[in-house]
């Protein structure tokens, strides 16, 4: 059981904040240099950390390796656009709490709120507005994020929820893929996991075939497999 759980950690959100300042960290990803320093300079003012990146694809290395407190991100960018970052974010369990702000000269709010963003500002923004938002995102935190595990074993099912819920999920748990279905329609959770034992079900294609329907395009879903007493966990090929 002790190895079931440590392996059930290892796949959940663990943050890596800049304790040692006693701060809050804000990630600022813009590929305008004056930009940054703009945006750096007032939050630092306002009492945060700020750590930088110049597109997309820097931004998601940074990501992963601060856990920032909050992103602030551009669109137009080289390399990798900021709403393509973003939904790379929200598909990855290591990063998909951290509250996204999308700063852009582009006015594409739906594209954004389709991804999962937490909010979005077109530019120029009041000064004080954006500080007033970054504070209500950062003081909420991360927000729990809904997940159903379908699992036919009471036990094995039992420990995930009660793993997931230590780090602030909210959890379902359901026996079978007609339960999960019915509860994702009604719910729209962030996260399925489910054992790999239904995966030769019939409704198992039912699953997979909710990333295709509008509104359920960001769930992320995640292959439970048990062998010899031990968890593995990969991403649902969908």
């Amino acid at each position: 059981m002790d190895n079931l759980v440590r392996q059930l950690r290892e796949h959940v959100v663990t943050a890596n904040k800049d304790h040692s300042a006693g701060r809050k960290q804000i990630l600022v990803v813009d590929d305008d240099t004056n930009i940054r320093a703009l945006l750096r300079q007032e939050l630092e003012a306002d009492g945060y950390s700020v750590a930088e990146a110049k597109d997309g694809l820097q931004a998601i290395a940074r990501v992963k390796e601060l856990k920032p407190d909050l992103v602030i991100l551009d669109v137009m960018m080289p390399k990798m656009n900021g709403f393509d970052a973003a939904a790379v974010l929200r598909s990855d369990p290591d990063t998909m709490n951290i509250p996204i702000i999308i700063l852009s000269i582009m006015e594409d709010m739906d594209r954004g709120f389709r991804i999962g963003i937490d909010s979005y500002f077109t530019k120029p923004v009041r000064t004080e507005q954006l500080l007033k938002e970054i504070g209500t995102l950062v003081s909420r935190g991360n927000s729990k994020k809904r997940v159903i595990v379908v699992d036919a074993d009471e036990s094995a099912s039992k420990t995930l929820a009660e793993v997931l819920e230590t780090k602030g999920f909210t959890v379902v748990v359901v026996n079978d893929l007609e339960g999960c279905i019915k509860n994702a329609r009604e719910s729209k959770p962030d996260m399925i996991i489910v054992d790999s034992l239904f995966s030769d079900n019939d409704g198992y294609d039912q699953l997979k075939a909710l990333r295709f329907e509008k509104g359920f395009e960001n769930i992320f879903m995640l292959i439970l497999g048990k062998q010899n007493g031990k968890i593995s966990i990969d991403q649902a090929n969908v």
